[in-house]
């Protein structure tokens, strides 16, 4: 069995702090971002206690343009380049809307995710805005999540 390091407990306090945002640290490019939050964590000469250090940091980490998202199963935040995405929107396919049965599946709710795609190395590179979307069904699951560009 591997053995925990240091590392992963704090990636797991984290998980449970984000949770309290209504995202997560688990998609893909997640682990960058838990990565730069140790080194923070380090940086500043690893403070206690160490849950509310990662309360305060993460309280604007995951940012929305208006509510939070309401996530229908467990949190599945989408993150880009290694960030957080910002949240635009949700909405439920309808039950109701049987003339569309044909084309999709209905009741699965769409998380709409918006973040800048950096073009280059740098903060100062040009960039362009991408969207992505993550997927969960009726019942919560997380059945699917667009990819955008890679990177």
């Amino acid at each position: 069995m591997a053995e925990l390091t240091d590392f992963h407990l704090f990636w797991g306090e984290a998980m449970t702090v984000a949770e309290r945002h209504a995202a997560s640290i688990e998609a893909d490019g997640a682990d960058d971002f838990a990565h730069q939050l140790y080194r923070e964590y380090h940086e500043q000469g690893a403070p206690t206690p160490r849950r509310k250090w990662l309360a305060t940091r993460l309280a604007d980490a995951f940012p929305c343009m208006d509510a939070k998202p309401k996530w229908v199963g467990e949190p599945a935040w989408l993150y880009h380049q290694g960030q957080p995405m910002a949240f635009l929107h949700q909405f439920q396919v309808s039950l109701a809307a049987q003339h569309l049965i044909a084309h999709m599946s209905l009741g699965e709710t769409v998380y709409v995710f918006g973040a800048r795609h950096r073009l280059g190395p740098g903060p100062d590179s040009d960039w362009t805005d991408i969207y992505r979307m993550a997927v969960q069904t009726y019942e919560g699951d997380t059945v699917a999540e667009i990819p955008g560009p890679q990177g």
